[in-house]
């Protein structure tokens, strides 16, 4: 039985960190040896992770970790300041750190973003996607079907028409085939969010029940359990939003704000959730640039953002 693409992934991380910090006993190799002889998907694992370590080393005239090497898959470093600053902070951080914010499933996914990066893909089918940063997709396009694996993050999806092979966006909470053309997909804590620019969907749990179709203005939460739809939404706002990397918040708490910018920034943004709970944000911010938006609340509201690092942001209440 094969492994689980994560397993896989995180057993071919797991052997060349221990191989590249020099810690296994001749067993150790003849075991490495052997797992790797156990199927062909293990030797590939483990040549993109070499690639990746390669292509880095090539980029720095020193002998770059592996742990930082790994990081490469953040992609395009080399046109995208907000990459630097990400591949910076995990040349300081710790190996669990690093696999806790960017597990391997992450920096093997077929397209990804780095925080505060947006990128359109247009796939072969005449489909068109927007990653928004920090973002993650897997794609299965083949004469059957056309499948989008959203691992972490924001899309919005464009759909071209074909009669012959459904376009499906799966998340671990369930899957949505898409009936029309336009829609967003966000992975949530609890939960996968969908929102409905044009046309509908069809949305069902991870459990299987009986589809939920979602129309053009309404918005859904799909969980392993359920799909429950949450209301209607500003189709035009939203479309404007990702136009301009845009997070449009309407009497939201701040610290749901701050969640959402965390998610841009390329560094550590530390704060009291209990402490800012009362404060109700009503902004138009740009997740483009968090530290931006970050002093346009500070401007608005009773809180202070200290620097203890260029990668390091705490935002505190005023007293």
């Amino acid at each position: 039985m094969l492994d689980s693409p994560q397993s896989l992934d995180e057993q071919a991380a797991s052997w060349m960190m221990r191989l590249h910090d020099g810690n296994l006993s001749e067993r150790e190799r003849l075991q490495f040896e052997q797992w790797k002889a156990q199927d062909p998907h293990h030797a590939a694992a483990i040549e993109r992770l070499q690639g990746f370590v390669g292509r880095l080393q090539a980029l720095r005239p020193q002998h770059a970790p592996v742990h930082a090497a790994l990081d490469a898959a953040l992609v395009k470093r080399r046109r995208n300041p907000a990459g630097r600053v990400v591949l910076g902070l995990m040349l300081a951080l710790p190996l669990a750190l690093l696999l806790r914010s960017y597990p391997p499933s992450y920096l093997l996914a077929d397209q990804r973003t780095a925080p505060a990066e947006w990128q359109r893909i247009d796939l072969d089918d005449g489909s068109q996607l927007i990653l928004s940063g920090n973002s993650a997709v897997d794609l299965t396009f083949n004469p059957q079907q056309r499948q989008v694996k959203l691992l972490r993050g924001e899309i919005l999806v464009q759909v071209a028409h074909d009669a012959t092979r459904p376009f499906i966006v799966v998340t671990e909470d369930g899957q949505m085939r898409a009936l029309g053309t336009r829609f967003t997909v966000k992975r949530e804590a609890p939960g996968t969010l969908l929102t409905m620019l044009e046309s509908k969907v069809a949305a069902q749990d991870a459990n299987h029940h009986p589809a939920v179709e979602v129309s053009a203005g309404e918005q859904a939460r799909i969980t392993a359990q359920a799909v429950t739809r949450l209301g209607h939404v500003d189709t035009r706002a939203t479309n404007d939003a990702w136009q301009y990397h845009q997070l449009v918040v309407q009497d939201r708490p701040l610290p749901e704000v701050l969640d959402e910018l965390a998610r841009q920034y390329g560094g550590h943004l530390q704060f009291d959730r209990e402490q800012l709970a009362d404060l109700r944000v009503s902004a138009v911010l740009p997740l483009d640039e968090p530290r931006r938006a970050l002093q346009l609340i500070s401007d608005a509201f009773p809180v202070r953002v200290r620097s203890f690092s260029p990668l390091w942001l705490k935002i505190e209440r005023e007293k």
